[in-house]
C-alpha cells in the first residue's frame, strides 16, 4: 500500500476519533429534558450520576436520596405512557463544576384514577461535572401555588 494512502487513511481515522466530544453542561441538561419529552430512557439514563447519591423530591414532599431508587421510579414512569411533559426554562446558572436549571412544567396524564390529571410545577435540576462529563445529582419538583391579591406582593 503506498505511503500516501496510508497517511490519508490515518488522517481520516483521526478525524473520526477527535470529532467526538463530551457533552457540556448546556448540552447535558437539554439532553435530559428532551429525553423526558420523548420518553427516551437510554438518553435520560446517560445524564444521571453514576454515583450512589441523587436527591429526588416529589411535589408532595416525598424524598429519596439514592440514584437506584430514582432510576427505578423513573424507569416505571417512562414505561407508563399516557403522559406529557411541557417544560419552559426559567433560569440557567453555570459554574465550572456545577450547573442548575429551573423550569416551569405543565405535566399532563390522560387518565389518573379515571380522569385527566394536570400539574403545573417547578422543576429544579442540579448537574455536577464529573471528569469531562456532567450528570444530574438533584431533581426537585415543587407544585406551583397561585398567589393573588396582597399576598402576591413581596414583603
Amino acid at each position: 500500500m503506498p505511503v500516501k494512502l496510508i497517511m490519508f487513511l490515518l488522517v481520516i481515522a483521526g478525524l473520526n476519533v477527535t470529532s467526538v466530544t463530551a457533552c457540556d453542561f448546556r448540552c447535558t441538561y437539554k439532553k435530559h429534558i428532551s429525553a423526558i419529552e420523548k420518553k427516551d430512557l437510554a438518553s435520560f439514563e446517560s445524564t444521571i450520576t453514576p454515583g450512589d447519591k441523587l436527591t429526588f423530591i416529589l411535589p408532595d414532599g416525598t424524598f429519596f436520596e439514592d440514584s437506584a431508587s430514582y432510576r427505578k421510579l423513573l424507569k416505571g414512569w417512562f414505561a407508563e405512557g399516557g403522559w406529557s411533559f411541557t417544560p419552559e426554562v426559567l433560569q440557567v446558572e453555570e459554574t465550572s463544576e456545577m450547573g442548575t436549571v429551573l423550569l416551569k412544567v405543565l405535566y399532563h396524564e390522560d387518565d389518573r384514577n379515571g380522569k385527566p390529571y394536570d400539574l403545573e410545577h417547578y422543576l429544579y435540576l442540579v448537574f455536577k461535572k464529573q471528569g469531562d462529563s456532567w450528570f444530574l445529582i438533584h431533581d426537585q419538583n415543587t407544585k406551583v401555588k397561585t398567589v393573588t391579591g396582597d399576598k402576591a406582593k413581596a414583603s
